[in-house]
């Protein structure tokens, strides 16, 4: 979503973030984030706490409007330790593969550069809340959580979508490895892994 369209939402986004009951914002208090959302007692509330970790930084990236494409240079050396080392290797190939498509294709526009990768939200949604739900354990360390997005595009009222963060236990922290993407938003059935292995295809 262009940034001029981002400053347009700015105000409502922000009186959305103060009336959305149980949404995070920038900065949520812990025993909040955790509370009645772990279904399966195998997850652990750190798992919980390392995707609310993610979502809080991706917030940020609306915030100052560099949520657009594939995080570069400031933004994803802040999501690198959130991530598995598989999903950094994905994000770093993209990269690599979007980089050669600009040398090759001047003044095309490149894949995966003004979608917002990390969400099912559509280029003219703002992200301004979410919500971790339900979490269920899965086999070698991982698990599945559920997060509620809050989205809002002028002059529409805000709505849900319902992403899926698959998280991992890797180097004895929990750490983001994949999400699953609502079919009802941007992301179609897909998940991040699928998009950026496709997007060059």
């Amino acid at each position: 979503m262009p940034h001029y369209r981002r400053l347009a939402v700015a105000g409502l986004a922000m009186a959305l973030l103060a009336t959305v009951a149980c949404v995070h914002t920038a900065a949520p208090e812990p025993a909040r984030a955790h509370a009645a959302v772990a279904a399966d007692a195998r997850v652990p509330a750190e798992a919980i706490e390392a995707a609310s970790a993610f979502y809080r930084l991706h917030m940020r990236a609306y915030a100052d409007g560099s949520s657009a494409g594939l995080p570069q240079g400031p933004r994803l050396a802040a999501c690198e330790p959130l991530l598995t080392r598989a999903l950094r290797a994905r994000l770093q190939k993209a990269l690599r593969l979007q980089d050669r498509f600009i040398a090759e294709h001047p003044g095309d526009k490149p894949p995966l550069i003004e979608d917002d990768v990390f969400s099912s939200a559509f280029q003219d949604e703002n992200l301004v809340g979410f919500a971790p739900g339900a979490a269920e354990a899965l086999a070698g360390d991982r698990a599945r959580i559920d997060i509620a997005l809050t989205v809002v595009a002028e002059p529409d009222p805000a709505r849900q979508r319902h992403d899926r963060a698959l998280m991992r236990r890797e180097d004895g922290a929990w750490k983001l490895d994949d999400i699953e993407f609502d079919t009802a938003g941007a992301g179609g059935n897909a998940r991040l892994s699928l998009v950026l292995e496709e997007a060059f295809r």
